[in-house]
């Protein structure tokens, strides 16, 4: 039987019924120690084979040497002694053993992710009761001498243990905090540079998860747009295109470096520009318009308005590049645009921070100049850990983006 964590209380079942118990574990802990002799009877019989690779405790091997009738030996080798085994014989001389990765300690009976197997079988139980005395023979009797070398050493080691913790600690950190996560670690660093071109089952498997939240995440905050006012902000009109594609096809060019979820123009505002041409640059399509997007990258979670893709948007960049004419507009516009000081423009491909736009003319004189080959953006970048886009607040703080961002997309936009 599987028993995929939190053997404890089974185990304290089988002990509290035990007349013999044979353990064999890599790391005893005092409480540990503790739990077994607290669940056994004061005549159950006790054999401990013990490993101090993983630094078990002094004081474990202090309670052996003041409890004589306790039978336990150390094994030591050239190589790490690593068993996790619990063999325990009842009063009609039947057995139960556990076998798997659980460490007599607290994190390894109750709270660290094991895996382990309760075995009822009589044979496999007598098997590994052979196998246990076996090694019980090659182990060494736990004397005073020993536990006063074992101690010194305990003692280095543990400063050594507690640095390398650490160092373990903040390498877990960077994983774990996501917890909280709308999108989690993997979602993110499926985005490394490296994967953009890789294509295998697990990565395509992750890429569709990505998907899905931003799905999840249409579902939630879509139908809150007519309460932000956002009128005008249609999200795409095939099904299959309101979040980008998470699977390579041959106009993706074989590679995928980023997803995301966007809203822009209606279809019947689209149909205005349809043309013979049929190219990816067609300036019918969605993607080729002024749009507010959610897009997702390695470290961060972006918020977008896309004025234009490379070779797109056409139509709304000169609407806007002949709007920016007008000095009234361009006041108006520059005084909104310096509200996003978190946010930056990126024109032919370099950003500039808002706050870092001289004046008006300055900001004149960037669009003018942008060329239709390029992106043009404005945008900010949120950490990936920023408790802004856990699970709980991502729907209001995209929303809440969308809000500055919104009266910018309807100046913008050509119709």
């Amino acid at each position: 039987m599987i028993i995929h964590t939190d053997i404890k209380q089974k185990l304290r079942d089988e002990l509290v019924e035990a007349k013999s118990i044979y353990i064999a574990t890599a790391m005893i802990s005092v409480q540990g120690w503790n739990f077994i002799q607290q669940n056994i009877s004061k005549d159950t019989e006790q054999y401990f084979l013990i490993g101090i690779d993983l630094a078990t405790e002094p004081e474990v091997f202090k309670e052996i040497l003041d409890n004589l009738h306790i039978n336990a030996r150390v094994y030591q080798s050239n190589y790490t002694f690593h068993p996790k085994v619990y063999l325990l014989q009842k009063n009609d001389n039947s057995f139960t053993a556990f076998v798997g990765s659980s460490n007599t300690t607290n994190w390894g009976l109750e709270k660290n992710i094991e895996m382990n197997f309760q075995i009822n079988n009589q044979d496999e139980c007598k098997k590994l009761l052979q196998w246990f005395k076996e090694y019980y023979r090659k182990g060494y009797l736990v004397t005073d001498d020993f536990l006063l070398s074992y101690k010194n050493k305990y003692t280095k080691i543990k400063v050594k243990d507690n640095e390398i913790a650490f160092e373990k600690q903040n390498i877990n950190d960077e994983v774990s905090k996501d917890q909280g996560q709308f999108f989690l670690y993997n979602h993110h660093k499926i985005f490394e540079k490296k994967y953009h071109y890789m294509n295998t089952s697990d990565l395509k498997e992750i890429r569709k998860e990505v998907h899905k939240k931003f799905k999840e995440l249409d579902n939630i905050i879509y139908p809150q747009f007519a309460t932000y006012g956002f009128h005008e902000l249609h999200k795409h009109h095939n099904p299959r295109e309101i979040v980008s594609r998470h699977f390579f096809n041959r106009f993706s060019g074989k590679y995928i470096d980023a997803i995301w979820l966007h809203y822009g123009k209606s279809k019947a505002e689209l149909s205005k520009y349809s043309s013979a041409d049929k190219s990816i640059n067609k300036p019918e399509s969605f993607i080729n318009n002024i749009r507010l997007q959610v897009i997702i990258h390695e470290n961060s979670l972006g918020v977008w308005l896309v004025l234009g893709k490379n070779n797109g948007g056409r139509y709304d960049r000169d609407h806007f590049k002949n709007l920016l004419q007008d000095k009234h507009v361009l006041k108006d516009y520059f005084s909104t645009i310096k509200l996003l000081t978190d946010y930056w423009i990126e024109f032919d491909g370099r950003r500039t921070l808002v706050n870092s736009l001289n004046d008006e003319n300055d900001l004149f004189n960037r669009v003018q100049a942008s060329k239709i080959e390029n992106y043009f953006i404005i945008g900010k970048e949120i950490d990936y850990l920023d408790p802004s886009i856990s699970a709980q607040n991502i729907s209001n703080t995209i929303l809440e983006e969308f809000k500055k961002l919104y009266p910018l997309y309807l100046t913008m936009r050509h119709y």
